[in-house]
């Protein structure tokens, strides 16, 4: 069991902006949930690893800059959710446990939740903004963990946090570059003016299907690997077709053919499209709100499971390359006219599948002064039918793929999957490597 050391709140180091901060249209509709990564480090005998003071001492000076991470989120008079910038801190944990880092399973689970994120049962409100516990393990490593909650920001905005805390523990003040939080630009517009649908944000019926049954399983995809599938995926009328298009097209083609659903059903692909850079004027880098939109794709499971690969690539690049300017101001227009309806939980039937992905993004960029994470995870498991996807750590190119499905289908799936990634390259040298079966509720910590 992991073992408390200590739980206080940190504060701001300097006075910071009170008031309450403005949320946009795509913060409304974020998942009201805390969502976050695991950070795994070895200990590299460095002076100071990992000193608690001055974990906690950089901390308070990194939420002089992303104050909002110190208040409190509140339900406003007009049903609008509001953020209270308080100063009231974020949580932070101290722990210890007596397991080495090579012991424990890092992908996402309940257990690597329990182990090393806090809960607001600890924090004692689910308003809090930001929970974080450093974990001191028996081999000499340490663990942090982060619940961010959604409503604030996107993974990008998190990982720009994680990061700027890590530069000013090591010291290194050159690096950082201050968020922006000003949502103006993501305001509706004087009258609403909708001209895309947007089924994504449609108010469904409140199901949530269960975990019991389900396995989560890690897949690693090499350099070559993925290479190979965006040459498949070019050999047809796509062009340019990205790593995450490539991957996402086969885990869906797979999926589908796995499930064995019924030919005519229609299968739905739900991913999210970040739009810092697809809005007009565009965001800054560093601007800190949910810049991402969901987007989806529909077929029919006989047209999916027959198509070749390039044709469901297509697909999928269309309704990312359909994500601009003028779509994203439908979006917020339409938002704003169905105001305080809650979308956060969505339906996921068995011919749906979500995808996650944080490719592309600085995960490993976080040092603070002993060297980069060996490991980074997400903890959370939010449902059956989900995917993440994310780069391979240390090889740039590689992929990992962590999909959670019932364990019959997760059988089959495994089985197409490899089928399909070496489909005409029998001379990839690298095989497939699986982080095979891990059983929600049948712990192996």
């Amino acid at each position: 069991m992991v073992e408390v050391l200590e739980s206080c709140f940190v504060v701001p180091s300097d006075e910071t902006p009170k008031g309450r901060l403005w949320l946009s249209n795509l913060d409304q509709v974020a998942p009201r949930e805390f969502v976050g990564f695991v950070h795994v480090y070895r200990n590299t005998d460095a002076t100071n690893f990992f000193s608690v003071e001055v974990l906690k001492a950089a901390l308070s000076k990194a939420l002089v800059l992303f104050y909002p991470l110190s208040g409190r989120y509140a339900v406003g008079s007009d049903g609008r959710l509001v953020l209270d910038c308080n100063g009231e801190g974020c949580f932070f944990v101290r722990a210890r446990l007596e397991r080495a880092i090579d012991s424990i399973n890092i992908q996402p689970s309940p257990e690597l939740e329990r182990l090393f994120v806090p809960s607001i049962e600890m924090a004692g409100s689910k308003f809090v903004m930001l929970m974080i516990q450093v974990t001191y393990m028996k081999c000499g490593g340490v663990v942090l963990g982060f619940a961010f909650n959604h409503i604030l920001g996107d993974a990008r905005c998190n990982l720009h946090f994680i990061r700027t805390w890590a530069s000013i523990t090591r010291g290194d003040l050159s690096s950082i570059a201050p968020p922006s939080f000003d949502r103006t630009p993501l305001r509706a517009r004087t009258p609403p003016t909708i001209k895309f649908d947007h089924p994504e944000y449609i108010v469904e019926p409140t199901i949530r299907s269960t975990l019991t049954g389900c396995t989560t399983t890690k897949f690693l995809l090499t350099k070559e690997q993925v290479r190979s599938l965006k040459t498949r995926c070019n050999n047809g009328s796509v062009s340019s077709v990205s790593s995450f298009c490539a991957v996402v097209s086969l885990v869906w083609k797979c999926y589908c053919d796995a499930q064995s659903l019924v030919p005519d059903t229609t299968a739905n692909l739900m991913f999210t499209v970040g739009i810092r850079d697809r809005l007009k004027p565009p965001l800054s880098k560093y601007h800190f709100s949910n810049a991402i939109v969901r987007r989806s794709v529909q077929s029919k499971v006989s047209e999916l499971t027959s198509n070749p690969l390039h044709v469901v690539a297509e697909q999928v690049k269309v309704a990312i390359d359909s994500v601009n300017d003028e779509y994203v101001r439908s979006l917020i227009d339409y938002l704003e006219i169905v105001k305080n309806q809650v979308f956060a939980t969505m339906k996921v039937p068995e011919s749906h599948l979500r995808v996650t992905s944080i490719s592309r993004m600085p995960v490993y960029d976080a040092d603070f002064g002993c060297g980069e994470p060996d490991l980074v995870s997400r903890w959370k498991v939010s449902a059956n039918r989900v995917v993440y996807i994310s780069d391979e750590p240390g090889v740039k190119g590689g992929m990992e793929v962590v999909i959670t499905v019932d364990s019959t289908t997760m059988h089959r799936f495994e089985k197409m999957f490899a089928g399909e990634l070496y489909a005409g390259n029998e001379n990839i040298s690298s095989g497939l490597e699986i982080n095979r079966n891990y059983q929600i509720g049948q712990s192996k910590l």
